[in-house]
């Protein structure tokens, strides 16, 4: 019997109609329902599966039915075995409605804590983030600087980072010279701004920041140059996760977002000279890596729809790019939506038609890369 249950005697009108009744109960809640048995106690129905007032029933797809969940005996006669069978099946009822909540709690808790999944997510290093802002701040400025920085030493051993980018990364400069002083310049033209971080309290404050984050192994030598010059540990680089931080300062630099019309799709890429940088974008991202022979470099691509809607509305709400980039990517629910409705098919001077060309011009009137 049930924890803490007593007995319900009931009262029976016919054994045919009960027999008939139960064998709907069972096979609705018993049969179609998955149930955690080891929530309860040891249970025993006494039900005699060749009692003749069973057979009288007329009910063999329940004596079936019963015969597959629960120990039959002789001891009781078939009244007093309908009773226990039903006060068992109100238990359950009481039971689930009773404890739901509870039991949804204790569900997720069991998932959370599942030693398989646990395995499986840190297989792939997909952790969910429990970090604060500096801390997603410092491995952006990783990836931005393994992208598009580099560490300098000069003869005379005087060591600076410098950061180049385009013009319209300026924002994405100007956080860094706001958290760790230097300065930002128009380099080469108009066209591009030149980050320069010189004086050694700024330089360290920013080694101490990013060493042990940074992924490109050009970068890290740069960098143990420095670190050997005022006697400071080079930290091995920890192994990229899902959430890390790093990827959205790398894809401000590095990376690209772009749609092809004709085959409907939306491409996000990355390109890069190493090829083992990529790699881990491919583990944790989804995509493929392509050889870029004239560049003489590679290129990392994602273009599954399902791949791409995870990483925007999951990697991307947790760790936002800084540079223009963001524009597009928050854009690119409202293309699935269009393209769902057959906006991108619809006559010109439609609603929907509007819509898809509007669209289409404030996309491109974003640099994708």
């Amino acid at each position: 019997y049930l924890k803490n249950s007593s007995l319900i005697k009931l009262s029976l009108l016919t054994q045919q109609t009960i027999c008939r009744e139960v064998k709907e109960f069972i096979q609705f809640i018993l049969l179609d329902t998955p149930i955690l048995w080891n929530n309860f106690s040891s249970v025993k129905i006494l039900v005699t599966y060749d009692n003749p007032q069973i057979t009288k029933a007329q009910s063999e797809n329940f004596k079936l039915e019963i015969k597959k969940f629960f120990k039959l005996s002789m001891l009781v006669g078939i009244s007093e075995a309908i009773c226990l069978l039903l006060t068992y099946l109100i238990n359950i009822f009481k039971y689930f409605f009773s404890n739901l909540i509870i039991f949804c709690k204790e569900s997720i808790n069991d998932f959370t804590n599942n030693t398989e999944i646990e395995t499986q997510i840190n297989k792939y290093n997909f952790n969910f983030p429990k970090k604060d802002s500096n801390e997603r701040f410092y491995e952006w400025l990783a990836g931005f600087i393994d992208g598009d920085g580099c560490f300098l030493l000069s003869k005379k051993g005087y060591a600076s980072l410098e950061i180049v980018t385009q013009l319209r990364d300026k924002k994405c400069l100007y956080l860094i010279k706001q958290q760790f002083g230097g300065s930002v310049k128009l380099y080469s033209g108009d066209n591009y701004l030149r980050y320069r971080l010189h004086h050694k309290k700024g330089l360290l404050n920013l080694i101490n920041k990013v060493n042990g984050l940074l992924q490109n192994p050009i970068r890290i030598l740069q960098l143990g140059k420095i670190c050997d010059k005022y006697n400071i540990e080079l930290i091995e680089s920890k192994p990229l996760k899902y959430y890390s931080g790093w990827f959205s300062g790398f894809f401000d630099t590095d990376g690209s977002i772009y749609l092809n019309e004709a085959s409907g799709q939306i491409f996000i890429t990355a390109t890069q000279k190493n090829k083992f940088m990529l790699e881990a974008l491919v583990v944790l991202y989804g995509g493929s890596i392509y050889p870029m022979i004239k560049q003489e470099a590679f290129k990392w691509t994602c273009f599954k729809k399902q791949e791409i809607l995870f990483l925007v509305n999951n990697y991307f709400k947790i760790n936002p790019c800084q540079s223009e980039k963001m524009v597009r990517i928050n854009m690119v629910d409202k293309f699935y939506e269009l393209r769902k409705l057959k906006a991108h098919k619809a006559s010109a001077n439609s609603v929907l038609g509007k819509a898809w060309k509007h669209y289409l011009i404030k996309w491109n009137s974003l640099v994708s890369s």
